[in-house]
């Protein structure tokens, strides 16, 4: 559970914080077109169960609840699910024993920037927004439903990239929900046993 809060944080740092403060994000016609309510095959809301039949490579690793990590060659994917656990929340649905899919992440060997970029753009459009300083940050492209972001990194004095995520956002609005309620418990919980 800690991944996605990590990733879901990260994305709307970037997003609110980062690209808005430094005036980057742009929007024109040719941005966000085409982009996916998912992933390949796989929507976002998508089970676990039903999500292994779709997905990129070979399943090399797989639980019921948050995750499916497959591989193809140098390729590897981590499809991360939402898993409301029922024992942190009171009035969970009973029987939601399936996470559903919120995240995609694709990691590959380090490759120029610029022909990632290149290559997502020719599919995606142009970039609505970065935050590279530095030849490091994020590329980001986002179509109300799904958030792309290319990570950079710098290797030898080149920006350099070996990371994708895609994020399905309205369930990532679900988890921010989710964070609060959770948090919300644990808090009474403490104020109850403080005051016997």
């Amino acid at each position: 559970m800690r991944r996605i809060y990590i990733i879901f944080s990260l994305l709307f740092m970037l997003y609110s914080i980062g690209l808005h403060a430094q005036g980057k994000v742009t929007k024109d016609s040719k941005t966000g077109k085409n982009i996916p309510e998912g992933f390949g095959n796989v929507n976002w809301g998508t089970p676990v169960s039903a999500a292994k039949n779709q997905v990129l490579g070979k399943i090399v690793f797989s639980d019921d609840k948050k995750v499916i990590r497959s591989r193809d060659g140098d390729i590897e994917y981590l499809y991360g699910f939402f898993y409301i656990d029922p024992a942190l929340m009171k009035g969970a649905p009973q029987g939601s024993t399936e996470g559903k899919l919120f995240y995609v992440s694709i990691n590959f060997p380090y490759l120029s920037m610029d022909d990632v970029r290149k290559k997502i753009e020719a599919k995606y459009g142009t970039a609505s927004g970065e935050t590279i300083k530095n030849n490091q940050g994020a590329l980001l492209w986002d179509s109300g439903k799904t958030t792309i972001i290319l990570w950079i990194d710098e290797y030898e004095d080149k920006p350099y990239s070996r990371k994708i995520t895609y994020v399905g956002r309205e369930i990532a609005e679900e988890i921010n929900e989710y964070q609060k309620k959770v948090f919300n418990q644990r808090e009474l919980k403490i104020l109850e046993k403080l005051s016997p």
